[in-house]
Parts: C-alpha cells; structure tokens; sequence
C-alpha cells in the first residue's frame, strides 16, 4: 500500500520517515499488521453475529477519528491493494 499510494503512506505517522526500502524490517509496521490482521481474524471468526460485526467494525473506525486529515477512503485503499 505504502507504494502504490503514497498519499495513503503519509497517514501512517510511524513510517513516513522510514525509507520504504526498510519498512520490511520495521517491527513498528509488523505490529500494527499484526493489530490490523487480529481485527481481521474477530470479524471473520464472528461472522455470524452481524450485530458483533457491526459494532466491532464502528468501534475499530472511531478509534482512527483522532488521527489529523483521517478519512474512511483509507480503509477501502488497504482493502483493494492488500487482500
């Protein structure tokens, strides 16, 4: 994601001053993919309970209101390039 849209990159705080030749190696990115992929994982696993889903899925997009100049296209740009 962070090279095909660099405007998505600049979002991320934490890795806008790493090189992108060494995000690989950061453990900073590697624990947010693993934050992103556990969310992932209880929506998948709770699939039969829409109103979990849902609630879980409003909770995770609140929690990213506070990041500066955040918007909900960001979420559809990791879908389309990562899964």
């Amino acid at each position: 994601m962070f090279e095909t849209r660099p405007d998505a990159a600049a979002l991320f705080e934490r890795f806008r001053s790493v090189d992108r030749a060494y995000l690989g190696a950061s453990s900073a990115l590697e624990i947010h993919a693993m934050i992103v992929m556990d969310a992932v994982n209880d929506v998948i696993v709770n699939m039969d309970d829409p109103e979990y889903v849902i609630d879980t899925l409003l909770a995770t997009g609140k929690t990213h209101r506070r990041f500066d100049n955040f918007n909900t296209a960001i979420f559809w740009v990791s879908t389309t390039c990562c899964f």
